[in-house]
């Protein structure tokens, strides 16, 4: 199997780095995140039929950069090597969003990093990331996969209907399998990378 490419790398040992620094405050999440990261070891498949694309919502990007820039170590650190990966995402728009009432279609977009439809093909690990407009609401949803998410830049979260609670850059989110959630930008847009262990 080919090795994988440097500026992934580089991304995924950040992501890596940026949850090791707060393992202590989510003893429940790190089962699944040493699955993901063992299985990571290994390389996938290239995905030779991605192709960068960008959406009008990527123009928060620079912000939510300087937003995430701000975090504690070693987020500065992702957030550059997220910065030096982005251009090669292909952004899309949730699969439903044009059912969702209000400005949510036109101010949010998602990207697979790692995962079917990413840079790197794979049926165990999925990594994407999420950009809200300031002010918008990312609708509530769940599925059956443990998820955590990884703030890159301010925002709001919600679990199974509780108040809405502000998370900073260098802040994590573990949503246990099912969970009710949703999260929203405040005055400055939301980035968020999310992570998810889907093997069996």
């Amino acid at each position: 199997m080919p090795g994988r490419e440097q500026g992934l790398q580089r991304f995924i040992d950040a992501v890596e780095a940026g949850i090791r620094a707060r393992a202590a405050d989510f003893p429940d999440a790190m089962s699944m995140v040493d699955r993901i990261f063992s299985a990571l070891e290994n390389a996938g498949e290239v995905n030779t039929e991605n192709t960068p694309t960008r959406l009008e919502t990527c123009r928060h990007l620079e912000n939510a950069y300087d937003q995430a820039r701000k975090g504690p170590e070693p987020f500065p650190e992702l957030t550059d090597a997220f910065a030096a990966l982005e251009p090669k995402f292909a952004w899309n728009r949730r699969a439903e969003a044009a059912t969702v009432a209000g400005d949510f279609y036109d101010n949010h977009t998602n990207a697979m990093i790692v995962g079917n439809g990413g840079l790197e093909t794979r049926q165990d690990v999925v990594i994407g990331v999420s950009l809200v407009a300031p002010g918008i609401t990312y609708p509530r949803h769940h599925h059956p996969p443990e998820e955590l998410y990884v703030v890159l830049s301010s925002g709001e979260w919600m679990q199974n209907d509780n108040p809405m609670v502000a998370k900073r850059s260098g802040d994590l989110v573990h949503n246990p399998s099912n969970a009710w959630h949703a999260m929203q930008a405040t005055d400055v847009p939301l980035l968020a990378i999310w992570c998810l262990w889907i093997a069996a």
